[in-house]
């Protein structure tokens, strides 16, 4: 079976603070049991739990990686937003930027929760193509209509985080 793992928490776990809020390292993650026939992945990092009264019509994307070779099994700590990517992955804007908040653009952004704790899912998909073609202003909504088509299967780990330590800065 097809996983998703990190070796810094568990599935139903508590993301460490070190991933969250200002400090938006990217976690260690890890995939299994790849799919025959895979030749790329593709990455989501999305929290459902978005308060009501964002109006925010979709889930809220943190991450949003593709193009990862079929040879890459995992992203090291930090690869986002400052790391090395491995070659051809591309990233997309998180919502963090949708919002307009300060200091954000492509690339990883932590949880940062403003009511409550709220789950974290990281999706890795498991692709039948080499590529796919995004626009680089492309948001979750263009993601997944690009990435599902190609999809063998896909895995997913759950984490929360929250109520977040401290506001969100605002511009």
């Amino acid at each position: 079976m097809f996983k998703i793992k990190s070796e810094v928490f568990e599935h139903g776990d508590v993301i460490p603070e070190k991933y969250a809020e200002k400090n938006s390292v990217s976690p260690p993650l890890y995939w299994e049991n790849i799919p025959n026939g895979t030749k790329s992945f593709a990455l989501a990092v999305t929290d459902p739990d978005l308060p009501q009264e964002f109006k925010f019509p979709r889930i809220f994307a943190h991450w949003l990686i593709y193009n990862i070779p079929a040879s890459s099994k995992s992203l090291p700590e930090g690869v986002s937003p400052m790391g090395n990517l491995p070659e051809g992955s591309k990233e997309l804007n998180s919502d963090f930027v949708t919002f307009g908040i300060p200091g954000y653009g492509m690339g990883y952004a932590g949880p940062w929760p403003p009511d409550s704790a709220h789950r974290y899912v990281f999706t890795i998909y498991a692709l039948k193509v080499e590529t796919i073609n995004i626009y680089e202003s492309a948001d979750y909504v263009q993601f997944v209509k690009e990435v599902l088509p190609n999809t063998i299967t896909a895995a997913s780990l759950i984490g929360y985080y929250g109520p977040a330590k401290n506001p969100l800065p605002s511009s």
